[in-house]
């Protein structure tokens, strides 16, 4: 084998283990200080540290005309599990745990906002 091949190869296996690193760092870092805030209308209601969640609980959201929305809150997620509205679109949303997109009930007038990972940061700009 040439000198030059085994440098070549040499010279791949370092970035390879450097990028490795690096990607891991960054992954670890964009999972911390994640905080849900729960708003029915324009108040804020509830303000949630996902990190800190140990075990699973729920809250309920009620309105004034008996509308309700069942709130489930898991270690670095939350989620709508049940809803009054007729779409349920809320539920189908799923559970999330960033911020790209709210978990949002129009007919309720409740909205769920995750915020604090490095990532979303990065994203507001």
């Amino acid at each position: 084998m040439k000198k030059s091949t085994l440098v070549l190869i040499c010279v791949t296996i370092v970035l390879l283990f450097v990028s490795g690193f690096a990607t891991l760092e960054i992954m670890k870092k964009g999972d911390s200080g994640k905080t849900a805030y729960i708003y029915k209308g324009d108040e804020l209601i509830y303000e949630i540290d996902l990190e800190s969640v140990k075990e699973p609980y729920t809250i309920t959201v009620e309105g004034e005309n008996g509308e309700e929305n069942v709130i489930e809150v898991r270690e670095g997620k939350i989620g709508v599990v049940s809803a009054s509205c007729p779409d349920k679109l809320c539920v189908k949303k799923g559970f999330v745990g960033d911020s790209l997109l709210p978990v949002i009930c129009l007919p309720n007038d409740v909205m769920i906002v995750v915020e604090g990972t490095e990532a979303s940061e990065d994203a507001k700009v």
